[in-house]
């Protein structure tokens, strides 16, 4: 179909709306009455559900846990999952995150590729389908989260709690074009030990993002020792550091650069850095020996090798390790672990491993949840339909459905993939300081969900 003018026309709306949820700062928070995540995400989803309700289309919020909006009236369904959720937004923004800024053609803002520009960009595509009084024989269903970035309670909700019938066919803006026909199993868990001394260390926030600072307090008077080692530290480990002398002791503070769990040799872990450092000072005393063990087991490798668990396939390559967070809490140091498990493995194949392998440690294994691996094959009708349309709008014809380890709503159900919306060359700064988005890309995006929508639905 010719989409072109409406896409010229409806750009302007396009981009309020972005920057209108955008606006909202939906990182998950403390329940309250009504706001299962939060008040941010819940207004966020409400925001979205307004656009929906504004472009015609049928809506309804299931206790802010999740919606959909509807259009159409088709027995079969198809669904376009996303989430209005985002994950915290760190330091060193060139803006505001949550008031987007469009600086030399690229608009900033936490969540503008993870997720509420794609799911926006949908949800006009499906508005201009509308408009075009284009006949389809099946709905168009917008189904949308607010706990995706933790625990996806709100899937849990929507199709468990209210038991909502899935669509017959998917798909989720929230990952990489071309496709990803198949994800790998996502394992977190914590790796905890008791601590006899009193220790303050910390660093990371979150499972799925690999540790972009981290901090802790050296035993008085190593500043000076400190300083000398840090041009060496910082050639080893590739982050920035920086020390100061407190009351209690010697702060030191290191830099890394975050990244998606998934893809961790794109970020630089600043908890690996500082156990290293911690390690080479060769000090005394439990956060030393705590460094040490951290250094030999876990180190820089980022596949699980000192831990037994560096599985393997032809489907999706090997496993990925990440550490997303440390923290002490009630007199214990917890490592919060994040690994994406090869599709022919499952997740508890790894547990067993760890636990094996942790027999003789001071560490131990607590906390485990888990998601497994999905596959759609490369030749069911939802694979080739939609490749077949990336193909043939960005006329690369060498493109080939691919294996990830991020985790997307494609998860939440039977025959859905992750299709779009990070284009290739295009900067990958989901979960990372200054998210941007080149609005150059929207009319590609429109063009490829359009049609894809299109075809899918007719």
């Amino acid at each position: 179909m010719d989409f072109e003018k409406k896409i010229k026309d409806d750009r302007e709306s396009l981009n309020r709306d972005i920057m209108k949820l955008v606006s909202i700062d939906s990182v998950e928070s403390k329940p309250a009455e009504g706001m299962p995540f939060g008040e941010g995400p819940a207004k966020a989803l409400q925001c979205y559900l307004g656009l929906a309700e504004e472009a015609g289309l049928q809506t309804e919020n299931f206790d802010n846990y999740a919606g959909h909006a509807d259009y159409g009236n088709g027995e079969e369904t198809v669904g376009i999952l996303g989430h209005v959720d985002v994950v915290p937004c760190g330091e060193g923004w060139i803006c505001d995150p949550f008031r987007p800024r469009i600086i030399d053609g690229k608009l900033y803002g936490r969540g503008v590729l993870d997720n509420k520009g794609p799911m926006v960009v949908c949800l006009h595509a499906v508005k201009i389908l509308k408009e075009m009084g284009i006949p389809l024989s099946k709905k168009i269903r917008l189904i949308v989260g607010a706990n995706e970035e933790t625990d996806w309670k709100c899937m849990d909700y929507y199709f468990g709690v209210k038991k909502m019938t899935p669509p017959q066919i998917s798909f989720t803006p929230d990952a990489e074009f071309p496709l990803n026909h198949a994800e790998k199993g996502v394992f977190q868990y914590q790796l905890v030990t008791d601590l006899k001394e009193k220790i303050e260390l910390s660093g990371g926030n979150a499972y799925n993002s690999v540790a972009e600072s981290a901090s802790a307090l050296l035993p008085a008077g190593l500043e000076e020792t400190v300083r000398e080692r840090m041009p060496k530290w910082e050639e080893a480990t590739s982050c920035k550091i920086s020390c100061e002398t407190e009351k209690q002791g010697v702060r030191l503070s290191v830099r890394g650069f975050a990244a998606h769990a998934a893809s961790p040799a794109k970020g630089i872990n600043a908890v690996s850095g500082m156990m290293y450092m911690i390690a080479d000072l060769g000090l005394e005393g439990e956060l030393s020996e705590i460094a040490r063990w951290y250094m030999k087991n876990i180190g820089f490798d980022l596949q699980g090798k000192g831990l037994g668990i560096d599985l393997s396939d032809e489907i999706s390559g090997a496993l990925s390790f990440n550490v997303g967070k440390v923290e002490v809490i009630d007199g214990k140091l917890i490592l919060s672990i994040d690994n994406r498990v090869p599709v022919t493995y499952k997740c508890k194949e790894v547990q067993d491993l760890l636990e094996k392998n942790l027999e003789e440690s001071r560490f131990r294994f607590e906390n485990p949840q888990i998601t497994e691996a999905i596959y759609v094959p490369k030749d069911s009708f939802l694979v080739t339909t939609l490749m077949d349309v990336y193909r043939e709008i960005t006329q690369d014809y060498d493109a080939e459905p691919q294996v990830d380890g991020a985790c997307s709503y494609a998860r939440a159900l039977e025959n859905c993939v992750a299709f779009g919306a990070i284009l290739p060359g295009q900067p990958d700064l989901m979960h990372q300081k200054n998210e941007y988005l080149e609005l150059d890309k929207l009319d590609l995006w429109m063009k490829i969900y359009l049609e894809a929508i299109y075809r899918l639905a007719q």
